[in-house]
């Protein structure tokens, strides 16, 4: 019988030939399933591991996947950090390595669902995701785990997930800033407004996180609570929203207001439309549309959480650790940008 190589192993363990290479070298993360049943047919098939192939092993081509969602209708977010994958996928061109981009509707929970029961966990080597969906995040990252497939999220952390690490910005702490940058100066009898523009805000860790920031600024420094509005809007069109708009700042004294994703642009429009100068607006993210109304001061302040750095930095960290082995930091934090028509310049330059 001619000896087994590491990826009849790993064919014979349903894993990728990275997932045997760990177990051998007792390296990364490996669900404790997948290590048993992994170290079994090692030892059912008196496996020793030849240095010199082994070694050849891990300079094979390397195939990692990308998951996020992809830029359809105005969720033109997702272009910048897909902006950064291609980036990494560049300055990583003289390596072995193969990436492959898994995109689906970020408002189509059945979309995501027959996308990742696509992407062949088996054959693939690292995994960079942008959750969305919460549960079936949690639940896809297990598959992952079950595989000993490491994975690094970006942009949403998933708390009580099993991940290689996570790049990402503070989500909470961003949306502390973001009511302190609304608070200054401002007179104490005017609300607040909140709105969450999104299909579904339970589906996104991050953005409650970010409104749960925005409202322990108050519960810590003026008790102001009973000054803050909400407005959820579940993926409804700029009718809806012109509408409810118009019923919130008719019956309050809303004198600013808190957009907690990259669709702060939609509230610019609205108050463009009508002439609005004297309502505070802050959001996130340089997209095209918000930069032009930060210029024209119908945004006071974009908070950048650099997309297109997360993306780079998550698939140059994945790679690093796929193919030598290479730890990084659990957690690589951006910094919370403070972006105002005065300084937008000089982050158009980096």
């Amino acid at each position: 019988m001619p000896k087994l190589r590491i990826k009849d192993i790993a064919k014979l363990a349903n894993v990728s030939t990275g997932t045997v290479d760990r177990v051998i070298h007792n390296r990364g993360e490996v669900s404790e399933a997948t290590r048993k049943r992994v170290s079994r047919i090692l030892a059912e098939n008196d496996f020793r591991p030849d240095p010199l192939a082994s070694s050849l092993a891990r300079k094979r081509r390397l195939r990692l996947g990308v998951l996020m969602p992809g830029t359809v209708n105005d969720h033109v977010f997702w272009d910048l950090p897909m902006a950064g994958i291609r980036r990494a996928m560049k300055e990583l061109h003289s390596e072995d390595l193969e990436t492959e981009i898994y995109s689906f509707d970020q408002c189509d929970k059945s979309d995501f669902e027959a996308m990742v029961n696509k992407i062949p966990l088996g054959e693939l080597d690292g995994l960079l995701f942008a959750p969305v969906f919460h549960d079936e995040s949690l639940a896809f990252i297990r598959q992952c785990n079950e595989y000993g497939l490491p994975v690094v999220l970006f942009n949403s952390m998933l708390d009580g997930a099993r991940i290689h690490c996570f790049v990402g910005q503070d989500a909470m702490r961003s949306g502390y800033v973001a009511a302190k940058l609304l608070h200054y100066g401002l007179d104490h009898r005017r609300d607040l407004l909140i709105v969450n523009m999104s299909a579904r805000k339970d589906h996104y860790a991050h953005l409650i996180a970010r409104e749960q920031g925005f409202r322990r600024f108050f519960e810590d420094h003026s008790g102001r609570l009973d000054h803050l509005l909400t407005l959820d809007l579940n993926g409804e069109g700029d009718d809806v929203l012109s509408t409810r708009l118009d019923a919130i700042l008719a019956q309050y004294n809303v004198g600013g207001i808190f957009v907690s994703n990259s669709r702060v642009y939609k509230l610019a429009a609205y108050l463009a439309r009508r002439g609005q100068m004297g309502v505070r607006l802050v959001g996130y993210d340089l997209l095209p549309k918000s930069i032009d109304f930060l210029k024209r001061d119908y945004i006071d302040f974009l908070i950048s959480q650099r997309p297109e750095e997360q993306a780079f930095l998550g698939l140059e960290s994945l790679f690093r650790f796929a193919a030598y082995g290479r730890e990084s930091k659990e957690r690589l934090m951006m910094p919370i940008d403070i972006i105002a028509r005065e300084n937008l310049e000089y982050y158009q330059q980096l």
